[in-house]
């Protein structure tokens, strides 16, 4: 009976088939718990992260593709030091940086769907990052932090 489930569930996975993607949730920018010029934003506002200088950020994000077709993730900004490691097979990319200066700043990232018999779309977002000095103390995690 278990496999049963498995198969069930595996099987749309492995086969690929129209997947039904719920819509995203955005953040408001108003509702970010540190001060961030708004025109720092392209795209959507992803949400944001905070973080001490010398703390290393790893950041994954997901995207939902109902066809399934290849995309691609790349920076179109980012601080000196971000990488970004695209994940296009299982739909996500994570961002990887150690901040070595107190700074607010924003990184900017695209995703590229590229179906096969349809132009290429692109969706771009914006992940706000608030570093601030070693020993700073931040509110209690869920309050003010990006949803999940």
């Amino acid at each position: 009976m278990r496999w049963l489930v498995n198969v069930a569930v595996l099987l749309p996975l492995l086969v690929g088939g129209n997947t039904r993607c719920a819509a995203p949730e955005y953040p408001d920018i108003k509702s970010c718990p540190f001060p961030a010029d708004p025109n720092l934003i392209q795209g959507a506002l992803l949400g944001w992260i905070r973080l001490e200088v010398g703390q290393k950020l790893t950041h994954t994000r997901t995207w939902c593709d109902e066809e399934g077709d290849p995309a691609n993730a790349e920076l179109v900004s980012a601080p000196d030091g971000v990488r970004l490691i695209n994940k296009s097979k299982v739909s996500s990319y994570t961002l990887l940086w150690t901040p070595t200066q107190p700074t607010t700043a924003a990184i900017v990232v695209r995703v590229t769907d590229k179906p096969p018999n349809r132009p290429p779309k692109s969706s771009t977002g914006t992940i706000l990052v608030q570093v601030a000095p070693r020993g700073t103390h931040f509110a209690p995690k869920g309050c003010g932090g990006p949803p999940q």
